[in-house]
């Protein structure tokens, strides 16, 4: 890796470095291809909006939209498939019908718990070289830049 050097700029750009080369490893480490494909079978992006609609209960479909960057007519066969598999269900709201808020089902819940099962077996899988002290470390990494990059928004 290039040298960068302490000012603004070189941490923005060792910054923009560590994304592009973090964001694969994370793919391939933790969302292997069983994840998608084996019990699963939810693609990694329905993943994510059922475990989101599981924290904040109800979401807007504009919500979902914009937090995952998912162009509204792509938000409609997403919720279908989920709605279809019985993990949400659609809510007109009572104040404005135009509005539908998503609202995650028991059966999603269940399905979120199969999720983070699924991917504490993967953890589970690393060799011994990952010790339980690089765990904690990662776990309080993500936890920072997850709080970061909320503030993004």
């Amino acid at each position: 890796m290039q040298n960068y050097s302490n000012t603004v700029s070189g941490s923005t750009e060792k910054l923009a470095w560590q994304i592009l080369t973090v964001a694969p490893l994370l793919k391939k480490r933790l969302f292997r291809p069983d994840f998608e494909q084996g019990e699963n079978q939810l693609p990694l992006s329905y993943a994510q909006v059922l475990a989101t609609l599981n924290i904040e209960e109800s979401m807007t479909v504009t919500e979902i939209s914009e937090r995952f960057d998912i162009a509204k007519p792509n938000i409609t066969p997403l919720i279908d498939r989920m709605i279809e598999a019985g993990y949400v269900k659609r809510v007109r709201n009572s104040a404005d019908r135009r509005v539908v808020h998503v609202v995650i089902l028991e059966k999603g819940r269940e399905k979120v718990k199969e999720m983070v099962n699924s991917l504490k077996s993967t953890v589970q899988r690393w060799p011994g070289a990952v010790t339980d002290e690089d765990k904690a470390r990662l776990t309080k990494a993500i936890e920072e830049i997850h709080s970061i990059l909320m503030k993004c928004e």
